[in-house]
Parts: C-alpha cells; sequence; structure tokens
C-alpha cells in the first residue's frame, strides 16, 4: 500500500498573524495609492479632456500597454496587490480589507505634493477622521475574527455571480451621464469586482492550506473568477481615470471594495460567526466615521481643486 502525498503549502506560510497582516497592508496601500496616482496622471494625459465622453476604446485601452509612466503605475500596484495577497494569507479578509482605505489619505498627500499644495487643516482633519474610523474598525473585526474560514462550494459560486451582475449594471450605467457620473459609475463598478477579488484570493488560499487543491473544482472555479475580476476591474477603473479626477476613483474604490470584501467574508466565508450585536454596531459606527473621512477627501482632494480655477473662468459672465 502506497501513501499518497498531499498537495499543500507548509502550514506557516499560512498561520494567522493579524499585527503581521495589517503591517503589510498599511504599506501596501501606500504602494496602491502611489500607482493609482501614477496611472491617473498617464490615463488623464491621453484622453481628451473636452469631450463629453471620456471613455477609453480598446485601442487607446492597448496604447497604455506601451506608456512608461502607466507601466510604472501598474508595477507600483501590483507590488502592493502581492503584498495585500501576504496580509490575506496571515489573517481574515474583514481585517485585511477594510486597512486598504488607508489609500485614499496616501493618495491625498501624494497629489498635494505632485501639485505643489499644502494640504489644509480640513484636509489633514479628514485623513485623521479616516485613520481613526479605520483603526476602530479594524480593532472590532480582529477581535472577532473566526478562526476558520468556511468553504461552501455553492454559496461562494452565487455570491460571486450576484457580484458579477451588480458590477456590470454599474458599467453599462458609466455609458451615460456627465464626466463625473461615469467616473463614480465605472468605479464603483470596478470596485466591486476588485473587493470580489480580495475575498476570492482567501478563498483560494484556504483550498491551497487544506491541501489537494488541484483536484477540488471550487479552486479552478475561484481562479478563473479571480482573472474575470482583475480584467473586468482593471478595465473599469482605466475607464474611471479617464472620465474624472482620481480623487473619485480612489475614494471609491477604497470605500466599495471593503464592504464588498467584508460583506463576502462575513455572509459567505464565516468570518462573522464571533461577531456579536454591539462588535457590529461598532464596526457600523466606526465604518461611518471612516466613509465620512473619505467624502471629505473628495471634496477637498488637490485634484479638485487644480480643476476648478480653470473651470471658474468659463462660468463667469461675458463683461461686455
Amino acid at each position: 500500500m502506497t501513501a499518497s502525498i498531499p498537495l499543500a503549502a507548509p502550514a506557516w506560510l499560512f498561520e494567522q498573524n493579524i499585527p503581521l497582516a495589517i503591517l503589510i497592508v498599511v504599506f501596501a496601500s501606500f504602494l496602491f495609492a502611489g500607482g493609482s496616482t501614477i496611472q491617473h496622471l498617464a490615463v488623464s494625459r491621453s484622453v481628451d479632456k473636452e469631450s463629453e465622453n471620456r471613455s477609453m476604446g480598446l485601442r487607446q485601452v492597448l496604447a497604455l500597454l506601451t506608456n512608461r509612466r502607466w507601466l510604472l503605475g501598474l508595477l507600483t500596484v501590483g507590488l502592493g496587490a502581492s503584498m495585500h495577497i501576504v496580509g490575506l494569507m496571515l489573517a481574515p479578509v474583514t481585517v485585511v480589507q477594510p486597512v486598504g482605505i488607508l489609500a485614499v489619505p496616501w493618495a491625498v498627500l501624494l497629489a498635494a505634493k505632485i501639485h505643489h499644495f499644502r494640504p489644509t487643516k480640513v484636509i489633514w482633519g479628514a485623513v485623521a477622521l479616516t485613520i481613526l474610523g479605520i483603526v476602530v474598525f479594524t480593532l472590532f473585526s480582529a477581535s472577532t475574527a473566526a478562526p476558520d474560514t468556511e468553504l461552501p462550494p455553492a454559496r461562494i459560486i452565487v455570491s460571486c455571480l450576484i457580484v458579477f451582475a451588480i458590477g456590470g449594471v454599474l458599467g453599462w450605467l458609466g455609458r451615460f451621464g456627465s464626466p463625473s457620473r461615469r467616473c463614480l459609475m465605472w468605479a464603483s463598478g470596478g470596485s466591486f469586482f476588485y473587493g470580489l477579488s480580495s475575498a476570492l484570493i482567501k478563498t483560494i488560499a484556504e483550498l491551497v492550506r487544506v491541501g489537494n487543491f488541484t483536484t477540488r473544482p471550487l479552486f479552478w472555479t475561484s481562479l478563473a473568477f479571480l482573472l474575470v475580476c482583475y480584467l473586468v476591474g482593471g478595465w473599469m477603473v482605466q475607464q474611471g481615470y479617464a472620465n474624472g479626477p482620481a480623487e473619485i476613483v480612489v475614494g471609491s474604490m477604497t470605500t466599495t471594495d471593503p464592504i464588498v470584501a467584508v460583506t463576502f467574508g462575513l455572509a459567505v466565508l464565516g468570518e462573522g460567526v464571533l461577531l456579536g450585536g454591539w462588535d457590529a454596531v461598532g464596526m457600523a459606527i466606526s465604518g461611518a466615521v471612516a466613509v465620512a473621512g473619505v467624502v471629505v477627501l473628495s471634496k477637498y482632494h488637490p485634484d479638485a481643486q487644480v480643476a476648478r480655477p480653470a473651470a471658474q473662468p468659463a462660468t463667469q459672465p461675458d463683461p461686455a
């Protein structure tokens, strides 16, 4: 009788370490903010800003592959995503994903440096509000994190299809309206796909940890869904960059993305089994505080302040 050798990753690679995971994801959020800012600069210079519909065609998107600035942004985002994956291996998605919202204050500070702005007290207050909300939210989610992750195949597949449908509808809505509305719809749609991708990475990591993952249909299904999330989500985010300022894209991604991922973790992967009523209230309040900070940051983002002075003369009445 021959013993079969299970195909599994070393146990230490997936051993839960929440403090280390949070530290890694904080740095990953900085890389994401930097990469997004660089990509936005590249995309915004490749579209006609005077056009009502700034959405890019396939040829324009493919042309970005030869744009050195865009590729630098892609590399930076890729490094951040790699570190984010490591964080998901070390902690539940309900802990890791909310920390990503720190990309918003990072993006504000980077844009202030690029556009030679000194952040106002309002901006610093919004940054503090966002960080406070995320710290409290993460403390609640970390203290109630379930030690194990459930992997119900049917529930996972159905939930993925629901997220695909919602993201697709938002993308379709991105074809209509003003540039700012198009930007918001495209970015929100992409955020649904990116939020799901984080949950799928956690699913895949758990399957690898358990062992014999190559024989499990759920592994290959999750991998296929993950590829769709990256391709479609990436396409939508670039359309968002083309239609509006970076603060709308980054703000939408860093709020919608965690909401989708955390909801998936709580409702589908069983990470909310230890969550009590008061814990849920605390997470809701602290999450609302973080979102409020993002709203203020979006309104007073340096990119928006750059655009407003240029737009104001056109709205002034002719002195003649």
